[in-house]
């Protein structure tokens, strides 16, 4: 064998590379967060911007538009006329926005191209460590909004709640270690796409809390007959009735891949990852179960036609 030869091939061994197909799996690991650090600086920057131009149409063009008035509870006393919330407005817009692409890859991978189960090996190995292209732009793009909803909820009284403001901070770590240990198989697809869905119909929920719709209104019609059901169907089916079978799947092909000395070959020296995610899966399960408790009263106060405060 020629010198240039063994360069060539010393030179392609020390390159990380993406697997050429989706059911390779790489024991080398490409660079994600650095290759992707423009997109995710990029990202923050570009949803703020959208945030700034919605709220300052809201605080200065409200009325011009037509668009609706606080809540009396959400104005410290003030006349709700004269309060207003661009800040609320603005957050709720944007994070519809911002649920859609993660919902709608966790969606399309999962229940119509099927990707997330045919894509990739159905192999502990697959499942943790397989590769789906789409993928890593969802967890990018669920990245960029954690840590955007972090620093703004900063500001906003309403949603700077320790409970929110730990959930983005573990849910954004959950995001940077997939990327980071290039865990971006089906896993990654359910916990931060298919969990995401109800969120978009959450966020509908929460505009008309902040901003009541007028008694009859469509807006009044979508939330109370579209957007209520569908979030506690999607709720109860991604973060609940589906939520602990692949968590009980995620730790017995962690242990699996671990056991068998796999965790390590693919993955050198990020076998703690794993460790990580399972220590943040079951809280966040139980988080998920205090958020449903929460939703069944609510229910049954619209049952049973008791005021929701």
């Amino acid at each position: 064998m020629s010198d240039t030869s063994r360069r060539n091939m010393a030179l392609s061994a020390s390159v990380p590379v993406k697997p050429h197909s989706s059911n390779e799996i790489s024991p080398q690991i490409p660079r994600v967060i650095r290759r992707q650090a423009p997109l995710i600086v990029g990202g923050i920057a570009v949803t703020h911007l959208i945030y700034l131009i919605l709220f300052y149409i809201y605080r200065d063009f409200s009325s011009l538009f037509g668009l609706p008035t606080p809540s009396e509870e959400f104005c410290n006393g003030q006349d709700n006329t004269k309060c207003g919330r661009p800040d609320l407005f603005a957050f709720q817009v944007v994070s519809g926005l911002s649920f859609l692409p993660m919902s709608f890859i966790g969606i399309y991978s999962w229940h119509i191209s099927g990707r997330a189960h045919k894509a990739i090996p159905d192999t502990p190995e697959g499942r943790i460590y397989g590769y789906l292209p789409e993928v890593e732009y969802m967890v990018v793009s669920n990245l960029v909004y954690q840590i955007w909803d972090f620093l703004v909820s900063l500001t906003i009284p309403e949603h700077c709640t320790p409970i929110m403001m730990t959930h983005h901070v573990v849910a954004a770590i959950v995001c940077y270690t997939a990327l980071d240990g290039f865990m971006l198989g089906r896993y990654s697809i359910f916990f931060m796409g298919l969990s995401e869905v109800s969120s978009i119909f959450l966020v509908l929920l929460d505009f008309t809390k902040y901003f009541h719709p007028m008694p009859g209104s469509s807006l009044e019609f979508l939330v109370d007959q579209v957007a209520g059901p569908l979030f506690v169907f999607c709720f109860i089916l991604y973060r609940v009735i589906l939520w602990w079978p692949t968590s009980y799947s995620l730790l017995k092909d962690v242990r699996s891949v671990v056991a068998s000395g796999r965790a390590e070959q693919l993955r050198p020296g990020r076998t703690w990852m794993l460790y990580l995610i399972l220590s943040i899966n079951f809280p966040l399960g139980l988080l998920q179960l205090y958020w449903l408790t929460t939703i069944l009263e609510e229910a049954r106060k619209v049952v049973f036609g008791e005021q929701i405060a």
